[in-house]
């Protein structure tokens, strides 16, 4: 499923493909568009930048006016392709509902259950994006303002802490739960029960496995000989652990639908919490 680290691979090969050039066609399927940027002109104007923040990826075109920024979020079921033009696509073109066109290259997007055109200025004013918690991916990662929002709600659990975007952008649930496991954090761990030494730990932890995964190929946590052990706990309930042979668990959070795989042999819980696991 996307991750940051897919979103962040997708950018690349779109930045590669895309950026500089001039859009021929522009196509989308009942976006969320903006007045101000229904007046501008996409084709015949030049794709700016490609750009992604966590989960999300930003195109932004250079237009007759000001800038015009198409927002997408893949969600579960969202996929961006590049091919070169009358190359088949990998999918029916009925599922796409972005098309940019250039003289080079077509990049249409699969399915994205959120699509959405705004101006720059408008993309300001948007109700998720400029509430984005750093993105743990990039090369200027801000480990200091991520560590102030995690320690901003300090009675959560570690594990729903890392899946809210506002406080870090870019882990999705397997990230989650196969960086908790590396840093032998219990899941229903509270943030306030966790130092600032053991929060950075955990961040480091995140931001490797994300970015050893940003190059492509299936996404692996687990670097073993045997490269079908791709990763520790994710969906391997009842499969003895790697390090210590216990029983991989799972458990719910109050709130949260993603559940939590660990190791109760490796992830020892430190004091009782308000929520058992369930698995």
């Amino acid at each position: 499923m996307p991750e940051g680290d897919t979103i962040y691979r997708a950018a690349t090969v779109l930045r590669r493909a895309l950026a500089g050039r001039v859009v021929t066609g522009f196509d989308v399927v009942a976006p969320k568009i903006t007045l101000a940027a229904s007046q501008r002109r996409i084709v015949g104007g030049t794709v700016k930048s490609v750009e992604s923040n966590g989960k999300h990826l930003m195109i932004t075109f250079k237009t007759d006016g000001e800038d015009v920024v198409l927002h997408t979020h893949m969600r579960m079921t969202g996929m961006w392709h590049v091919y070169r033009p009358g190359e088949r696509w990998w999918f029916k073109p009925s599922d796409a509902r972005v098309v940019i066109t250039t003289d080079e290259y077509v990049a249409p997007c699969q399915t994205p259950p959120v699509v959405e055109l705004m101006t720059a200025r408008e993309l300001a004013l948007h109700p998720v994006v400029p509430e984005l918690g750093p993105d743990v991916i990039a090369d200027g990662f801000d480990v200091v303002e991520a560590l102030r929002r995690l320690q901003a709600a300090p009675e959560r659990d570690i594990a729903t802490a890392l899946l809210d975007q506002r406080t870090v952008s870019g882990i999705g649930n397997e990230i989650k739960n196969e960086t908790l496991f590396l840093s032998r954090v219990w899941p229903w761990t509270r943030v306030a029960d966790l130092d600032d030494d053991s929060l950075r730990h955990v961040l480091d932890v995140a931001r490797d496995l994300l970015r050893r995964n940003r190059e492509g190929g299936p996404r692996r946590t687990r670097f073993a000989l045997d490269r079908r052990q791709l990763v520790w706990v994710q969906e391997r309930t009842g499969k003895p652990c790697y390090e210590c042979g216990a029983p991989i668990a799972w458990g719910n959070h109050p709130g949260e639908f993603r559940r939590s795989y660990y190791c109760p042999g490796c992830q020892r819980q430190v004091e009782r919490s308000v929520l058992s696991p369930l698995g």
